[in-house]
């Protein structure tokens, strides 16, 4: 089994014979600090831009129109008289199925479809769905502008992951930040929703590009036991992020509005492009090692290191590294058998978390009446699991980890629906499940960042997460029709996330533990660590460093 391919080494070993960051500027300092929090930081309009749904297409009550000469009914007594439905009967009556239909008067036993809809505007002044009549027939469509927003998020992971890894991390970076204001601010003033949908589209092409983009810049400049502390605690800001929608939505009520205000909060992020370097790693592993010194002399100045022990470091580099640079492209991520098995099992493990998180997310704001208190206790919620995911990958590695907190979240769907709604004050029992539920998710959503990104090695990085990130957008794109689901059977949903957490729980174990192992820099590395299972391999000669070979790159 691959477990038993990648052995060990020596922690000592693994930091220090080839690992040019930690030789020159340290595992972590003033500089990782710096560029930790500003990776983190764009987790906030990350989940503005992913979550907004909740609050652009919220539930809201509708009903029928007045008809002419019904005008002095209140809207109550109107409301007692008109149901719109979905009835069965009403093909029957020669409307098309779908439509809703109403009993205009109590002594009247016809159906007729309505002439229009009415939206109770006490929570909401303004959603997607008043805007643009997308209730009855015309409901999927709400869904399918979440759908088209996760396909675009998926391509995007791609996308920009592999220009990242030809390109380099900051300026894909900084063209997605910039982007994703634009599109969000064209997507607010949109008049018809299919232009809407196309421009929210385009948002989600670069937000799932600062998404890959942002992690991979934050998990390169760290090492030592800060490869596993760093990249869980940048997961954080999303949660805040999500809670802080909650009470951007709270005191902007119309959709329009919202949309504005989260892609004009997000532009800030352009100022990055001061402030964030070019990560050294990547530079070093293509080869670019006057650019890789200019960046590290700084960083060392910063974390109070020595300037000659850089000087040292790259002229033994140079003597031993390529100049020659490698063209990544999507194929190289199956290129050998390593890659191949772990790819595929990487995409298959993101699908299934893309289903049931973001399905589980969405369906908060059904466990609850108080859809802004849910989102925000949820969001807040997500902070506890994420501390305890750094304690529990640190002590028992990314595996157990993360199959346990699947268990977890997938024991939390079952036992709501023990629990009825509206029979509890505030929900309490299904409030404390789903929020247990999402302490679940903020363990093993983080720890399959650290995983993924720690499975391949730097000169495709950026493209295997960014693979796996575009195979969990897959899965989110089925969520909204899995939330949906409630219409038919209101177990559905939960009952469906359960069953795939748990097959989440089970496919996780065939990958290889990365606990306190080589990150490792090129598609050679992985060959060499495959090797040292083999007892006649010599561990003195063992060094992780770039070779001028093609196939080393692949």
């Amino acid at each position: 089994m691959e477990q038993e391919a990648t052995t060990k080494l020596n922690p000592v070993e693994s930091e220090t014979s080839y690992d040019t960051i930690k030789a020159t500027i340290g595992d972590f300092g003033r500089w990782q600090l710096k560029i930790s929090l500003l990776m983190a930081m764009v987790k906030f309009p990350i989940a503005w831009f992913q979550m907004s749904i909740v609050f652009l297409a919220p539930p809201v009550e509708f009903w029928c129109q007045k008809l002419p000469g019904s005008e002095n009914i209140t809207d109550q007594e109107w409301k007692r008289l008109t149901l719109p439905s979905e009835n069965q009967t009403s093909k029957q009556n020669g409307i098309n199925q779908g439509f809703c239909v109403m009993k205009p008067t109590s002594n009247q036993s016809s159906l007729l479809s309505c002439p229009g809809y009415t939206y109770n505007e006490s929570v909401f002044t303004s959603t997607i769905t008043s805007e643009w009549d997308l209730v009855c027939d015309r409901q999927n469509l709400a869904d399918f502008s979440q759908v088209s927003l996760m396909f675009g998020i998926l391509l995007g992971n791609i996308i920009f992951g592999i220009l990242a890894d030809q390109r380099g991390r900051k300026k894909i970076l900084l063209i997605c930040l910039v982007l994703q204001s634009i599109f969000g601010i064209g997507a607010s003033i949109s008049p018809h929703f299919w232009m809407f949908v196309l421009l929210r589209f385009c948002l989600a092409l670069a937000n799932g590009g600062t998404m890959v983009t942002s992690f991979v810049i934050c998990m390169e400049a760290v090492g030592g036991k800060w490869r596993t502390i760093v990249p869980i605690l940048y997961q954080i800001p999303f949660g805040f992020g999500y809670s802080s929608l909650a009470g951007i939505a709270y005191f902007i009520r119309d959709w329009r509005d919202l949309h504005v205000a989260i892609s004009v909060l997000s532009l800030p992020y352009v100022s990055f492009s001061w402030l964030v370097p070019e990560s050294p790693r990547w530079l070093l592993a293509i080869g670019k090692h006057k650019e890789a010194l200019r960046i590290l002399k700084k960083a060392a100045k910063e974390n109070n290191l020595k300037l000659f022990d850089i000087a040292n470091e790259m002229t033994n580099l140079s003597k031993q590294g390529c100049t020659k640079q490698p063209k990544m492209s999507f194929k190289q991520l199956f290129s050998t058998k390593i890659l191949i098995r772990r790819t595929y099992l990487l995409c298959i493990n993101w699908s299934l978390a893309g289903i049931s998180f973001y399905a589980f997310i969405q369906h908060i704001g059904h466990v609850s009446n108080n859809l802004f208190f849910t989102v925000a206790v949820g969001g807040f919620i997500s902070l506890p699991g994420t501390i305890i995911c750094v304690f529990l990958v640190s002590n028992y590695g990314r595996r157990m980890t993360i199959s346990y907190s699947y268990l977890l979240t997938a024991t939390c769907s079952l036992l709501i629906l023990a629990f009825p709604k509206g029979v509890y004050v505030f929900d309490w029992p299904r409030v404390i499940l789903a929020g247990i539920g999402i302490i679940g998710l903020s363990i093993s959503i983080p720890a399959m960042y650290l995983f993924t990104g720690e499975l391949y090695p730097t000169v495709m990085r950026n493209s295997g997460v960014g693979l796996a990130m575009m195979f969990s957008r897959l899965g989110s794109m089925i969520a909204p029709i899995l939330v949906s689901l409630q219409n038919v059977a209101s177990f559905l949903p939960l009952l469906i996330i359960g069953i795939l957490s748990i097959l989440q729980a089970v496919l996780i174990y065939p990958l290889p533990e990365t606990q306190a192992y080589i990150l490792p820099n090129t598609v050679g590395d992985l060959e060499l660590l495959e090797k040292r299972k083999q007892p006649n391999f010599p561990k003195k000669t063992y060094q992780l460093k770039p070779k001028c070979n093609e196939e080393y790159f692949y």
